[in-house]
Protein backbone atom coordinates (compact mmCIF):
# COMPACT_ATOMS: atom_id res chain seq x y z
CA UNK A 1 0.00 0.00 0.00
CA UNK A 2 2.65 2.44 0.78
CA UNK A 3 4.39 1.53 -2.73
CA UNK A 4 1.23 2.62 -4.17
CA UNK A 5 0.88 5.53 -2.42
CA UNK A 6 4.91 6.86 -3.37
CA UNK A 7 4.44 5.85 -6.86
CA UNK A 8 1.20 8.16 -7.24
CA UNK A 9 2.74 11.03 -5.40
CA UNK A 10 5.67 10.76 -8.04
CA UNK A 11 3.19 10.89 -10.92
CA UNK A 12 1.86 13.77 -9.56
CA UNK A 13 5.20 15.18 -9.43
CA UNK A 14 6.21 14.43 -13.15
CA UNK A 15 6.70 17.83 -14.86
CA UNK A 16 3.68 19.04 -16.61
CA UNK A 17 5.08 19.38 -19.79
CA UNK A 18 5.89 15.54 -20.10
CA UNK A 19 1.98 14.73 -19.66
CA UNK A 20 1.60 17.77 -22.13
CA UNK A 21 3.54 16.26 -24.75
CA UNK A 22 2.09 13.09 -24.26
CA UNK A 23 -1.36 14.57 -24.83
CA UNK A 24 -0.33 16.45 -27.62
CA UNK A 25 1.37 13.20 -29.61
CA UNK A 26 -1.71 11.68 -29.31
CA UNK A 27 -3.93 14.32 -30.72
CA UNK A 28 -1.63 15.02 -33.82
CA UNK A 29 -1.76 11.03 -34.17
CA UNK A 30 -5.04 11.07 -33.98
CA UNK A 31 -5.71 14.03 -36.77
CA UNK A 32 -3.36 12.90 -39.02
CA UNK A 33 -4.99 9.41 -38.54
CA UNK A 34 -8.44 11.24 -39.76
CA UNK A 35 -6.88 12.77 -42.32
CA UNK A 36 -5.30 9.74 -43.67
CA UNK A 37 -8.73 7.98 -43.52
CA UNK A 38 -10.40 10.73 -45.53
CA UNK A 39 -11.62 13.53 -42.72
CA UNK A 40 -10.51 16.99 -44.65
CA UNK A 41 -12.78 18.94 -42.25
CA UNK A 42 -10.84 18.43 -38.89
CA UNK A 43 -9.19 21.28 -36.80
CA UNK A 44 -5.92 22.29 -38.70
CA UNK A 45 -4.60 24.72 -36.02
CA UNK A 46 -5.16 21.98 -33.69
CA UNK A 47 -3.11 19.40 -35.80
CA UNK A 48 -0.50 22.01 -36.42
CA UNK A 49 -0.57 23.35 -32.48
CA UNK A 50 -0.46 19.39 -31.96
CA UNK A 51 3.04 19.11 -34.53
CA UNK A 52 5.06 21.75 -31.93
CA UNK A 53 4.26 20.33 -28.78
CA UNK A 54 5.47 17.35 -30.06
CA UNK A 55 9.02 16.08 -28.48
CA UNK A 56 11.79 17.25 -29.91
CA UNK A 57 10.22 19.47 -32.25
CA UNK A 58 12.47 22.26 -33.67
CA UNK A 59 10.50 25.39 -35.26
CA UNK A 60 13.38 26.30 -37.48
CA UNK A 61 13.79 22.61 -39.30
CA UNK A 62 11.48 23.01 -42.31
CA UNK A 63 12.96 26.34 -43.02
CA UNK A 64 16.39 24.83 -43.60
CA UNK A 65 15.02 21.06 -44.58
CA UNK A 66 18.00 20.08 -47.69
CA UNK A 67 14.58 18.02 -48.85
CA UNK A 68 12.93 21.30 -49.27
CA UNK A 69 15.80 22.61 -52.13
CA UNK A 70 15.49 19.08 -53.60
CA UNK A 71 11.73 19.49 -54.04
CA UNK A 72 11.72 23.02 -55.64
CA UNK A 73 14.93 21.87 -58.04
CA UNK A 74 12.68 18.49 -58.95
CA UNK A 75 9.50 20.82 -59.43
CA UNK A 76 11.98 23.38 -61.65
CA UNK A 77 13.04 20.20 -63.95
CA UNK A 78 9.71 18.73 -64.27
CA UNK A 79 10.26 15.68 -62.69
CA UNK A 80 6.89 14.36 -61.45
CA UNK A 81 8.81 11.22 -59.96
CA UNK A 82 11.34 13.57 -57.96
CA UNK A 83 7.97 15.52 -56.52
CA UNK A 84 6.22 13.12 -55.73
CA UNK A 85 9.00 10.74 -53.82
CA UNK A 86 10.39 14.06 -51.84
CA UNK A 87 6.97 15.17 -51.38
CA UNK A 88 5.83 11.89 -49.63
CA UNK A 89 9.08 11.87 -47.34
CA UNK A 90 8.47 15.30 -45.91
CA UNK A 91 4.90 14.69 -45.40
CA UNK A 92 5.55 11.47 -43.55
CA UNK A 93 7.32 13.13 -41.37
CA UNK A 94 5.58 16.45 -40.70
CA UNK A 95 2.23 16.34 -42.21
CA UNK A 96 1.24 19.79 -41.34
CA UNK A 97 4.12 21.04 -44.31
CA UNK A 98 2.09 23.08 -46.20
CA UNK A 99 4.87 23.31 -49.64
CA UNK A 100 4.67 19.15 -49.82
CA UNK A 101 0.63 19.00 -49.84
CA UNK A 102 0.48 21.86 -52.17
CA UNK A 103 3.40 19.89 -54.29
CA UNK A 104 1.95 16.62 -54.22
CA UNK A 105 -1.14 17.78 -55.19
CA UNK A 106 -0.52 19.34 -58.22
CA UNK A 107 1.59 16.22 -59.66
CA UNK A 108 -1.24 14.01 -59.01
CA UNK A 109 -3.39 16.63 -61.08
CA UNK A 110 -0.89 16.49 -63.75
CA UNK A 111 -1.04 12.49 -63.92
CA UNK A 112 -5.00 12.56 -63.78
CA UNK A 113 -5.46 11.18 -60.33
CA UNK A 114 -7.69 14.12 -59.37
CA UNK A 115 -9.63 12.64 -56.45
CA UNK A 116 -5.74 12.22 -54.46
CA UNK A 117 -4.73 15.63 -55.76
CA UNK A 118 -7.83 17.27 -54.31
CA UNK A 119 -7.36 15.65 -51.29
CA UNK A 120 -3.48 16.73 -50.89
CA UNK A 121 -5.03 20.25 -52.35
CA UNK A 122 -7.77 20.29 -49.40
CA UNK A 123 -5.06 19.88 -46.83
CA UNK A 124 -2.53 22.19 -48.20
CA UNK A 125 -5.66 24.91 -48.07
CA UNK A 126 -6.67 24.00 -44.62
CA UNK A 127 -3.39 24.56 -43.19
CA UNK A 128 -3.28 27.81 -44.86
CA UNK A 129 -6.77 28.81 -43.72
CA UNK A 130 -6.23 27.81 -40.48
CA UNK A 131 -3.11 30.33 -40.42
CA UNK A 132 -5.52 32.84 -41.83
CA UNK A 133 -8.36 32.60 -39.61
CA UNK A 134 -5.92 33.07 -36.66
CA UNK A 135 -5.27 36.92 -36.96
CA UNK A 136 -5.03 39.98 -39.72
CA UNK A 137 -1.39 40.11 -39.80
CA UNK A 138 -1.68 44.42 -39.97
CA UNK A 139 -0.59 44.88 -36.87
CA UNK A 140 1.53 43.24 -33.89
CA UNK A 141 -1.47 42.83 -31.97
CA UNK A 142 -3.58 40.92 -34.62
CA UNK A 143 -0.59 39.36 -36.14
CA UNK A 144 -1.10 35.72 -37.56
CA UNK A 145 -0.09 32.88 -35.42
CA UNK A 146 2.49 30.36 -36.53
CA UNK A 147 4.32 27.33 -35.04
CA UNK A 148 6.91 27.30 -37.41
CA UNK A 149 9.11 30.19 -39.66
CA UNK A 150 8.49 27.90 -42.89
CA UNK A 151 4.78 28.91 -42.51
CA UNK A 152 5.22 32.77 -42.44
CA UNK A 153 7.02 32.32 -46.30
CA UNK A 154 4.10 29.35 -47.42
CA UNK A 155 1.62 31.50 -46.55
CA UNK A 156 3.42 34.89 -47.88
CA UNK A 157 3.95 32.68 -50.88
CA UNK A 158 0.76 31.65 -51.12
CA UNK A 159 -0.72 34.84 -50.92
CA UNK A 160 2.20 35.79 -53.74
CA UNK A 161 3.75 38.50 -52.44
CA UNK A 162 8.19 38.32 -52.07
CA UNK A 163 10.07 38.60 -48.75
CA UNK A 164 12.06 42.13 -48.41
CA UNK A 165 13.14 41.92 -45.13
CA UNK A 166 12.21 40.39 -41.59
CA UNK A 167 12.63 41.69 -38.10
CA UNK A 168 11.49 40.72 -34.55
CA UNK A 169 9.44 43.24 -32.70
CA UNK A 170 7.82 42.84 -28.94
CA UNK A 171 4.17 43.21 -28.44
CA UNK A 172 1.30 43.05 -25.93
CA UNK A 173 0.90 38.86 -27.33
CA UNK A 174 5.01 38.63 -27.07
CA UNK A 175 7.48 38.31 -29.53
CA UNK A 176 6.27 39.16 -33.40
CA UNK A 177 8.23 38.34 -36.78
CA UNK A 178 7.29 41.58 -39.20
CA UNK A 179 8.42 40.49 -42.66
CA UNK A 180 8.30 43.78 -45.33
CA UNK A 181 6.64 42.00 -48.44
CA UNK A 182 6.85 43.46 -52.00
CA UNK A 183 3.73 42.67 -54.33
CA UNK A 184 5.90 41.59 -57.86
CA UNK A 185 2.98 42.76 -60.09
CA UNK A 186 2.44 46.52 -58.16
CA UNK A 187 5.68 46.65 -56.47
CA UNK A 188 3.67 48.00 -53.44
CA UNK A 189 5.01 47.13 -50.04
CA UNK A 190 3.38 46.25 -46.83
CA UNK A 191 4.29 44.61 -43.46
CA UNK A 192 2.89 41.41 -42.15
CA UNK A 193 3.14 40.71 -38.80
CA UNK A 194 3.50 36.80 -37.13
CA UNK A 195 2.79 35.78 -33.63
CA UNK A 196 5.87 33.48 -33.18
CA UNK A 197 5.48 33.22 -28.89
CA UNK A 198 4.86 29.33 -29.85
CA UNK A 199 8.38 28.83 -31.77
CA UNK A 200 9.96 30.28 -28.50
CA UNK A 201 8.18 28.22 -26.27
CA UNK A 202 9.03 25.47 -28.60
CA UNK A 203 12.55 26.33 -28.39
CA UNK A 204 12.34 26.77 -24.75
CA UNK A 205 11.30 23.21 -24.42
CA UNK A 206 14.19 22.02 -26.89
CA UNK A 207 16.86 23.70 -24.89
CA UNK A 208 15.34 22.38 -21.49
CA UNK A 209 15.32 18.74 -22.82
CA UNK A 210 18.79 18.74 -24.37
CA UNK A 211 20.32 20.11 -21.12
CA UNK A 212 18.46 17.35 -19.18
CA UNK A 213 20.42 14.25 -17.95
Amino acid sequence: MKALCVAFLLLLLLPGYVLAGAAEETTYGALVAQLKAGNTAIDYQALRFARAELPGYNPYDALADPDKGDLIRAMAANNLDGVSAIANQIIARDYTDIDAHAALSSVLQRRGEREQAAFELAVANGLLRSIQQSGDGMTPETAFVVVGVAEEYSFLGASGVQVARQSLVQSVRGPVDALEVVNPTTNERSTVYFDVSRLFDAMARLGGAQKAP
